[in-house]
């Protein structure tokens, strides 16, 4: 599990991703497969940005914020 924002690697894949936000591979998988969701891949290999995953979540929160 990783403490704060700079302890994720620079990329990352859906192992990572799960520890960062504390859910399970399978539903990591969900979630890289949702559209919008920022990665690149190589073959079947998947590489998330951790500065456009940052990005990709503050837009998240904004989204939620404007239901309310």
């Amino acid at each position: 599990m990783f403490i704060n924002t700079e302890e994720i690697p620079v990329t990352f894949g859906a192992a990572e991703l799960s520890s960062i936000l504390g859910i399970s591979r399978n539903k990591a998988y969900e979630l890289i497969h949702t559209a919008g969701f920022p990665k690149y891949r190589i073959g079947r290999k998947i590489i998330i940005s951790k500065k456009h995953f940052l990005e990709w979540m503050d837009r998240q929160f904004d989204e939620s914020n404007r239901l309310y």
